[in-house]
């Protein structure tokens, strides 16, 4: 497994957070294929209130590069919304986060959003 976690500051509300997490859950079957497209296993995206409002995303990935380039090109719904919500993110502020996948602890004060497993 390889996993890597980053949170993620935002610039957008929680409504807009919900929002796009919203939109996910409607269109699992599209998230499915997105992950598979991707090389992604497992991916699991978690609200953390407070300020600044932050998101922490979780994946296990084979090739991250990869996933990234064929997520940037497809044209699957979920990954279109996915960008737009991209452009809240306060990318001077991303930071790795330490996670044990066998041990949720660095998002046990989040609120899970929504997680795919292939």
């Amino acid at each position: 497994m390889s996993y890597r976690a980053v949170k993620i500051p935002l610039s957008c509300d929680e409504m807009r957070v919900r929002r796009w997490s919203d939109y996910m859950l409607m269109h699992m079957h599209e998230v499915f294929e997105a992950l598979r497209q991707e090389g992604v296993r497992h991916e699991a995206w978690y609200l953390c209130r407070g300020e600044p409002l932050c998101v922490i995303g979780i994946m296990d990935v084979v090739d991250a590069s990869l996933s990234r380039s064929v997520a940037s090109n497809s044209t699957l719904s979920v990954d279109q919304v996915h960008r737009d919500f991209k452009r809240h993110w306060v990318r001077s502020g991303i930071t790795m986060v330490p996670f044990d996948p066998a041990n949720n602890q660095p998002v046990a004060a989040c609120e899970l959003l929504f997680e795919a497993r292939l």
